[in-house]
């Protein structure tokens, strides 16, 4: 068996060394749609990665939330319990790409566990932030490849899903806040997951069954226990369920059914995953905290009699320590939100998302004339894409709903009206949420990659219309690329935290600002009379 098996081997290889797979030539076997997805899917993660995890310790000082969630992460370091603004997974996986490096004893950081929230200049010299960035960056880079899959699955085509998939590979404002130590790309990445599972769902009926319901509950609860706000999510099967009672003959028991049954299990997964979550993080972290300092201080309000006894040791875990955890998690989580501040100066009108509103100095640290950045700005030729996708998916649901356009009335569009829908809800209760407290940009990251699936759902109905875009689909999906590579290469030197003189920073602020040049010019003298 040894033997055959080393034959075939040599015959492979003599057949790739002339350039042939069996009776056919390499490329054409390369060529073939099936292996075609699964190249452009590898090659889409390794400029992913190249993109979303690389030069991870610089800056080599903390900036924006990382502030907050190094001291967080100390503590689970300590194994110390412990309650923070966000739900627990996210610094559970800090963790692990810090235990995956192990350069969590560069410097002694241990005190910083004692407070919520540190000064960054307090954060000790040679300090390590590659491991706390470190599983940012990787999802980040997995959530391309998903949005990839995403895009196969609208398109059809690995060739013109790997060009759009470019919308997030290419977009600066994911890669400067994924490759932080932050919580967002885990909560997009599990979001993204979760999308591909329900779109599968909706263009396949074999696929549309309580079992996949379940997963996706289960992505969506893995996405809400990292931050809290892409439960809004959870609304997409409604549009299924929409689309099918829309399509549906009386009577409708099976469809009401079947409805019924997948919502069930999407209930289930959820709440399955988050419980699961809370238990872990309860039963990985049996220290009690110093309640003499300031974390102690803050957490000891939310800490019941029960837990606490366990927590030192005085009393059994029961179901009871675990529920109390739990919600006293919840109830810290709740007191930090109706604390906080209404507005500050970085904060964001989320009507005004789609227009970029407003980008955020994470950092700036000049040295010989030079300016370095981290600057949250987004690739806007990215960014105009993404509305002029909206734009264009409202006027031809528009024109579905009032001119009855047989071309209009298709699987596709079925699709748009569910992502223009769930688009639509987002930026609703985001806007809500924009009068209960400060909301920043990147809270829009869910609703700008939704928009990018626009892109590829208007490039298919308008292909199917206009047979001029079939035709020259190679120049249309070259804009595409060409585009979202040349406005990421453009905007790069604010996102990777490059030197850029004052001349460069300002050439950056053409058409539309997008930074803050420092350090601020002295105003001029007026001359004496």
């Amino acid at each position: 068996m040894t033997d055959t098996l080393l034959a075939d081997v040599k015959t492979r290889w003599t057949q790739l060394r002339r350039g042939k797979w069996g009776d056919d030539s390499l490329m054409q076997v390369l060529g073939r749609e099936p292996v075609l997805r699964w190249l452009l899917g590898f090659a889409v993660l390794c400029l992913a990665c190249f993109n979303f995890a690389r030069d991870l310790n610089d800056p080599p000082s903390a900036f924006w939330d990382e502030s907050y969630y190094v001291t967080a992460l100390e503590r689970y370091e300590g194994h110390i319990a412990s309650y923070a603004s966000h739900p627990p997974l996210g610094f559970m996986l800090m963790k692990v790409g810090r235990d995956l490096v192990g350069d969590a004893k560069k410097a002694d950081s241990r005190f910083l566990a004692e407070v919520k929230k540190t000064d960054t200049r307090k954060i000790p010299k040679g300090y390590s932030f590659t491991g706390v960035r470190l599983m940012g960056g990787l999802f980040g880079a997995a959530g391309a490849v998903l949005f990839y899959l995403i895009c196969l699955t609208i398109t059809r085509e690995a060739f013109s899903a790997a060009i759009f998939s470019l919308l997030y590979v290419f977009e600066n404002a994911l890669i400067v806040h994924f490759r932080a130590g932050h919580l967002d790309p885990f909560q997009i990445t599990f979001a993204l997951g979760g999308i591909l599972v329900w779109l599968r769902a909706f263009c396949d009926p074999q696929k549309d069954s309580w079992k996949h319901a379940a997963l996706f509950g289960a992505l969506i609860g893995l996405s809400f226990m990292v931050k809290v706000n892409t439960i809004v999510l959870l609304a997409l099967p409604a549009f299924t369920a929409l689309r099918d009672l829309m399509r549906s003959r009386w009577p409708m028991d099976r469809t009401i059914g079947h409805i019924a049954a997948k919502a069930v299990a999407v209930s289930a997964s959820f709440t399955a995953i988050m419980v699961s979550i809370f238990v872990l993080h309860t039963v990985l972290n049996p220290v009690a905290p110093d309640f003499k300092s300031d974390a102690g201080r803050k957490d000891a309000p939310f800490i019941t009699e029960p837990y606490k006894a366990w927590l030192e040791q005085r009393g059994p875990l029961t179901p009871q320590v675990l529920y109390d955890a739990t919600n006293g998690y919840f109830r810290f989580m709740n007191n930090d939100f109706t604390g906080i501040v209404k507005t500050e100066k970085n904060g964001s009108n989320p009507a005004l998302w789609p227009l970029m509103h407003k980008n955020i100095t994470y950092r700036w640290d000049a040295h010989n004339g030079r300016t370095s950045y981290v600057q949250m700005a987004g690739n806007l030729f990215n960014w105009t894409l993404g509305g002029l996708a909206l734009l264009g998916t409202l006027v031809l649901l528009a024109q579905r709903a009032f001119q009855k356009k047989p071309w209009l009335d298709t699987h596709d569009m079925d699709m748009a009206a569910a992502i223009v829908g769930m688009w639509v809800v987002f930026m609703l209760i985001h806007i809500w949420l924009g009068t209960q407290r400060v909301m920043y940009i990147y809270h829009y990251f869910a609703g700008l990659l939704l928009s990018f699936m626009l892109l590829p759902l208007l490039y298919q109905v308008l292909k199917s219309r206009f047979a001029w875009i079939e035709k020259h689909k190679d120049y249309v999906l070259g804009v595409v690329c060409i585009g979202a590579a040349a406005g990421f290469m453009w905007i790069a030197p604010l996102t990777y935290h490059q030197p850029l003189t004052r001349a460069a920073c300002e050439a950056r602020n053409v058409p539309f600002k997008m930074v803050p040049c420092q350090p601020r010019l002295k105003p001029t003298p007026s001359p004496s009379s």
